[in-house]
């Protein structure tokens, strides 16, 4: 049985779940975005862009969380490996905090410079900002680009594990995978 807290060899349920919550909670917006930032802000997509938005800010919440859990829970033991490797791997893991934390930011920002509330099942959040269109236009291209950008990295970050597991046959995918 796996403990809560990470032990020298393998990241324990706390990070797991995080980590494996994040990855479920991103391809699930994901999915359930529209490529039309227009028809996004239509009556007919109300329901799916309120999902969209809640799943939005669950991730960020998330990620808060998983940073403040790793503050009381070190990682495990880094795997021997070469130098590149860990630099890479240093670097995604890098780049998928930043994408975890800007794409809320930048889908917040860019909904209010629009002049449209964040919306939530239940209740909206109206815009904190002067409006500003064509900041907002801007802000949710970047939005919609970082999107795209967060499953290009997540794949490689999710190759590398494979690599790791089936090519290396080291611990390093064993280390994040759920069960014993």
């Amino acid at each position: 049985m796996i403990g809560l807290r990470s032990t020298s060899s393998r990241y324990g349920a706390g990070a797991q779940a995080f980590h494996w919550l994040t990855v479920m909670l991103v391809l699930a917006a994901y999915v359930l975005s529209r490529g039309d930032g227009y028809s996004l802000y239509s009556a007919a997509a109300d329901g799916l862009r309120r999902i969209h938005e809640t799943l939005g800010l669950l991730v960020f919440i998330v990620v808060v969380l998983r940073l403040l859990w790793r503050l009381i829970d070190r990682p495990p033991a880094k795997q021997p490996m070469s130098r590149w490797m860990t630099v890479a791997a240093k670097l995604v893991q890098f780049a998928l905090y930043a994408l975890l934390i800007a794409i809320p930011a930048t889908a917040v920002l860019g909904t209010w410079l629009e002049g449209i509330p964040v919306t939530l099942p239940g209740f909206d959040i109206a815009p904190q900002i002067a409006k500003a269109h064509g900041l907002g236009q801007l802000i949710m291209k970047i939005h919609a680009t970082l999107g795209n950008v967060i499953l290009w990295v997540s794949g490689v970050h999710a190759a590398a594990a494979l690599f790791h597991h089936f090519y290396l046959r080291d611990e390093v995918f064993r280390s994040m995978a759920p069960g014993a």
